[in-house]
Parts: structure tokens; C-alpha cells; sequence
């Protein structure tokens, strides 16, 4: 996946007059980049022309910092690799390493050899925007993912973006397939999905690239929020944390914010990146203003229907959250909490709130009842339920939780 001029690949004859150079070339159409959040996966494609059916020295530039126990020959096609050895540019320390491999052709011709290496010099961080009228009724979602080329050799890929870390990520693909074929206890987390970038070029430095170039503007409602936990209390393990204390809150009166929420498109939204998104409203005389700032696509909401962006506090309605009872059996592995969510409304009109409600003592957990509309997993250990509270009242809603383990 490296351009021409960055991938010098020479064929030696090893009979005749002496040594033959030939040039390879690459097709960057059959190269790919995998870029996960701690490293970058490479696979990359070299062609070669043999001019005699015999041995033959390929010298192929790749990225800094792979040592040769690191590289995979994925496809070595009708050809016989004998050797593969590798050094850094001498003149660059820290520049890209000179891979040389020994093939063994079975006749004169042109072949390919496909190679793979994981690579930590590919970095990346996506973000968004949100755009708005004064009218406050639809949005447009824009999105960019600046990648950060540190590996001492531009790059010419087909080029994908899973929103994960590569070692998690691949054991989230074999707990799948043992799930499928052995019928073992899948995790409630959703899996990270690659989200194509297209065919990119990475210089060195930064390249940004679109994520939703062309995407229509989506709906827009107001909504309150009442979130007062959040994601900070979260524990991924499958066995859940057992402290009677975590997550209970004091009497006092919460926040509840002033938000607007923005329906997901399925097909548009797969696989976008987690990142910050910053909802921006454009005036009549072409100015912006920033409304409020959230993140989207994170792993706590993969699966959310929709996305919500807070703007302010909501005059006149709080929240509080009450655990009623907690029940620890340890001969049925089984503890249940039950929580009541009171809304006090003091406005002269009803409010709809949406209930962020964070499962945080582990993921395997099952909503045994509730008394809200609209139940809904956003995500591993959050869940959204919704209620209508009257003017100048006060609504509650119900829910309880069984966490169980092995």
C-alpha cells in the first residue's frame, strides 16, 4: 500500500551475465489499512516480474519500527520464500525499515506477494459538528477523521476505521464465533463495526478525511434529559461489583438539561468513530453560535436510536434518584436493585423527559421491570426510559435490575 516512489522492490537474476534489476511495482487498489485506536493494521501488496525461473532478492521499504518477527506473509502465491530479513534506514534511526525476502519463482513471470504487519505509527481521532437554524428543527451532521502518518513512508490504501482497540476487538470476533458455534454467553457489549474510508493517500504529518460528506439533514426536537450518573461509574467485568455504596446518591434535587435529540440513520451512522460533536447554530447574518457540546458514537451509546446534545439547565424541573432496595444471593449468583426516578415539574405546561438510567455494576444485567414508556438499550450499560410529567407535578418512574454471574 505505499506508492511508487516510497516502495523500491528489485529483482535479482541469480544466473546469465550476472545480477538482473528489475523494478516492481504495486496496485494500490489490493492494499489495505485497518486502523483501530492503539495500532493500525497493514496489508500490502508487492508485484514482481521474474525474469527467470529461479531465485530472486526483493527489497521493499515499510513502515518505522516493524522488526521482521512482525511481518506475515499473507498470500505468497505460486512463489517459495526461503528467507525474510529486515533492518532500519540507516540514515534515519527512526526511519522506515528496508525488508528483504528470497523467493523462488517456478518460471518466468509476474507475481504477487501480499504481506501484513501491525504498525503503531497511525494515529487517529475523528470529531463532529452539528449545524442549525434559529428555527431549531433539523440539524446537519458533519464529520472528520484526521489521521497522524508518523511512519516514515507516505501510504496509498483502500483504508478502513474500527472504533476499538485491536486486541479487545479480536477477542470480541472469536467470544462471537465460540457464542455461535459452542453456545457459550455472549457479552451484551456491541461490537465495534469497520467503517470504510475509501481510497486515501497519507503523507507525512496529518490527512483529514470526511465521514459524511454528503449526509441530509436529520430531524431535531427539544427534549429534557435527567442523567445523574453518567458513564464514570461503568465496570465492564461479567461478574458485577458487589459495594452496597456504589452509585447512590444524596437527597438533594438533581440537574436536569435542556437538550435537543437528533435521530440516527442506521444505514449513514454504522461504524462512525466515537468522538466530541459540538452543535452550532447558524444566524441570519451567517454567524455561528456554539448551542452545546456532546459525544457521539461512543461505545455506551453503539446502539442508540437517537442522540441527544445538552444546551442548558432546565428551569423549573429537577430530579432525584432513590435505590429503594438492593438483594445479594450468592446461591443463585443473582443481585437485583430496584430505583425510583422522581421528575418535579414546576412550569405551567407538561415536559417530556427522557431517563438516562447507567447499569454500572456490570454487563451482564437484565431489566426485570419497569414502569416508563419506551424502554430502550442505548448501549453495553445504558438504557433510556421516558415519561411525560404533568404541569406543576411530579412523575415517577420505576425500574428494576437482576445482575447475574457464572
Amino acid at each position: 500500500m505505499v506508492r511508487g516512489a516510497a516502495l523500491v522492490a528489485i529483482v535479482v537474476g541469480a544466473i546469465g551475465c550476472g545480477p538482473r534489476a528489475v523494478p516492481a511495482t504495486t496496485t494500490p487498489a489490493g492494499d489495505e489499512i485497518t486502523l483501530y485506536r492503539d495500532r493500525a493494521v497493514i496489508k500490502q501488496r508487492v508485484e514482481l516480474e521474474v525474469p527467470v525461473a529461479d531465485r530472486a532478492t526483493v527489497n521493499v521499504t515499510i513502515a518505522a519500527g516493524v522488526s521482521v518477527e512482525d511481518v506475515v506473509v499473507l498470500d505468497r502465491g505460486e512463489l517459495t520464500i526461503s528467507e525474510l530479513r529486515g533492518r532500519s534506514a540507516p540514515a534515519l534511526p527512526s526511519g522506515p525499515t528496508e525488508l528483504t525476502f528470497v523467493v523462488a519463482a517456478p518460471r518466468a513471470g509476474r507475481f504477487a506477494v501480499h504481506l501484513g504487519y501491525v504498525t503503531d505509527r497511525l494515529t487517529w481521532g475523528a470529531a463532529y459538528t452539528m449545524t442549525t437554524t434559529a428555527a431549531r428543527t433539523s440539524v446537519t451532521l458533519r464529520g472528520a477523521i484526521a489521521i497522524h502518518n508518523t511512519s516514515g513512508i507516505p501510504l496509498v490504501a483502500r483504508a478502513y476505521v474500527v472504533d476499538s482497540e485491536l486486541g479487545p476487538w479480536r477477542g470480541r470476533i472469536a467470544e462471537q464465533l465460540g457464542s455461535s458455534l459452542a453456545g457459550t454467553v455472549k457479552s451484551t457489549t456491541p461490537l465495534a463495526m469497520p467503517r470504510a474510508l475509501g481510497r486515501i493517500e497519507l503523507g507525512a504529518g496529518e490527512t483529514r478525511v470526511e465521514l459524511l460528506p454528503n449526509e441530509p439533514p436529520r430531524a431535531m426536537r427539544s427534549v429534557l434529559v435527567f442523567d445523574p450518573v453518567g458513564t464514570k461509574l461503568d465496570h465492564g467485568g461479567s461478574a458485577p461489583i458487589r459495594d452496597v455504596n456504589l452509585g447512590v446518591l444524596g437527597a438533594a434535587p438533581l440537574r436536569v438539561t435542556e437538550s435537543f435529540e437528533i435521530p440516527r440513520k442506521t444505514a449513514s451512522s454504522e461504524g462512525l468513530p466515537g468522538g466530541p460533536v459540538r452543535l452550532l447554530q447558524r444566524n441570519a447574518d451567517g454567524s455561528l453560535a456554539v448551542l452545546g457540546e456532546a459525544r457521539l458514537f461512543d461505545v455506551a451509546t453503539r446502539v442508540a436510536e437517537v442522540d441527544t446534545v445538552a444546551i442548558g439547565t432546565a428551569e423549573g424541573v429537577t430530579g432525584r434518584r432513590e435505590r429503594r432496595e438492593i438483594t445479594i444471593d450468592d446461591d443463585d449468583k443473582r443481585l437485583v436493585e430496584e430505583f425510583v426516578l422522581t421528575i418535579k415539574n414546576t412550569r405551567k405546561v407538561p415536559v417530556d423527559v427522557v431517563l438516562r438510567e447507567h447499569l454500572y455494576r456490570g454487563q451482564n444485567w437484565t431489566l426485570a421491570y419497569q414502569t416508563a414508556r419506551e424502554p430502550t438499550k442505548e448501549g453495553p450499560q445504558q438504557i433510556s426510559l421516558r415519561t411525560t410529567v404533568p404541569a406543576s407535578g411530579e412523575g415517577k418512574v420505576l425500574y428494576v435490575v437482576v445482575y447475574t454471574w457464572p
